[in-house]
């Protein structure tokens, strides 16, 4: 998990921020800021400003809504109940509802504060809790129209007058998830709702960068194209804060929830143990076991038996260990791959074709799916921190992402 924290507030440190803007770029890794040869020149200045923190780790699986989940929970998957993007019985669904999150949010804890909350595009944000809110959700049978279904859940007439007063009609064309048209209205959205509502806080989720990493790889060149979009879309949050007033009390986090790594091979467990009564749940570059735990003894050495080449390909991860990631607690096992595998769900060995969002690869050809990290595990990547006089380098410390909006807002954590 990449993540900045800008702040712009300059108001004395024992004051709270009384806004905290919370931006999410899906899939940022810091090549994306601290390499000049990419198109964010926004994300460069940031990162210039103010205090570094050295790292920071993803959830375990590293994917996109259990990771935007802990950051309004502060909870990992275990006590959250979000393990994966969709519900383990998903018939398409994904995870888009609240209420399927087991602790208190950030939405919650700040209504009960008294304070006002904005969502555009934010994973697991179908909440009445939130003042202003435009959720991420979409029909399964169009699940690249953003807009469509989002307008039924959307806080009432907010989308109609966003559209009179930002970004004009948004249909199933702007609102796309194949298009970076998707972010650049949603930043619009985001920078209209502060400067009209002045919420105290402000989530954003941009979605594009991610997309194309999927079909290119990390390094393709539709991904810079897509970061440049979401740079220039920070630009316009800033402007808007600006001209809202109140950049002495806004306080700006930028995340990435999960890294990314090219995928050359894909394995499938499923295939050595069809016949032991469990079954591997696939998560890119994680597997998670489930059934009867008298089988783990023969999975294991069924793993094992594999070859050379094969075996070194992942590691196993016991109850144990899991237990210390805070994952899932009903997992048997897990399997974290090296970088450059993925896992597949199949159960026979056919030759696969790309479906997102992606466990397969395509045939001479790269697809980038989640990044296992460092041990196999978890992304420990370099973060910088911006935030002012709020977060000086004496007060920072071991913060989570829900953590630090606590802290600059000065309520009690979620």
């Amino acid at each position: 998990m990449a993540i900045l924290l800008i702040g712009l507030s300059t108001h004395n440190s024992a004051q709270p921020s009384r806004h905290v803007i919370l931006i999410s770029i899906d899939g940022l890794h810091p090549d994306m800021y601290l390499d000049s040869s990419w198109p964010s020149p926004n994300l460069r200045a940031l990162e210039k400003l103010g205090t570094c923190a050295d790292h920071m780790k993803s959830v375990f699986p590293a994917y996109t809504y259990p990771a935007h989940t802990a950051m309004i929970t502060g909870a990992l998957p275990a006590r959250s109940g979000i393990y994966f993007n969709q519900p383990k019985n998903s018939k398409g669904e994904w995870n888009w509802f609240t209420s399927a999150i087991r602790v208190s949010t950030l939405w919650q804890g700040l209504k009960k504060s008294g304070l006002t909350t904005a969502a555009v595009e934010w994973p697991v944000s179908v909440d009445s809790n939130i003042t202003y809110d435009v959720p991420e959700i979409w029909n399964i049978r169009h699940p690249d129209d953003r807009i469509t279904e989002a307008r039924k859940y959307a806080t009432p007439g907010l989308v109609d007058e966003i559209e009179a007063n930002a970004t004009g009609k948004l249909d199933s064309g702007n609102m796309n998830d194949n298009f970076f048209s998707l972010d650049e209205n949603s930043a619009r959205m985001a920078g209209y709702i502060f400067k009209k509502y002045r919420p105290n806080f402000l989530a954003l989720h941009f979605a594009c960068v991610d997309g194309e990493e999927h079909e290119q790889g990390r390094d393709g060149d539709s991904v810079r194209l897509a970061l440049e979009a979401n740079d220039r879309g920070i630009r316009d949050v800033l402007e808007a804060v600006a001209q809202s007033g109140l950049k002495d009390s806004t306080t700006i986090i930028i995340v990435g929830d999960h890294g990314f790594s090219t995928i050359h091979q894909v394995m499938r467990p499923n295939i050595l143990i069809k016949d032991l009564g469990v079954k591997f749940m696939t998560a890119g570059g994680s597997t998670f076991l489930y059934g009867d735990a008298s089988a783990i003894p023969q999975v294991i050495r069924r793993l094992d038996s594999l070859s050379k080449n094969k075996r070194k390909l992942f590691r196993i991860i016991d109850r144990k260990e899991l237990d210390g990631m805070g994952a899932d607690s009903t997992a048997l096992i897990a399997l974290a791959a090296v970088p450059g595998t993925v896992f597949s769900g199949a159960v026979t060995n056919i030759r696969a074709k790309f479906a997102w969002p992606g466990t397969t690869i395509k045939k001479d050809s790269t697809l980038a799916l989640f990044s296992p990290t460092k041990g196999g595990i978890m992304v420990m990547i370099r973060i910088f921190l911006r935030c002012g006089r709020d977060l000086s380098r004496q007060e920072r410390g071991s913060f989570g992402v829900g953590g630090l909006m606590s802290y600059a807002l000065r309520i009690s954590r979620p």
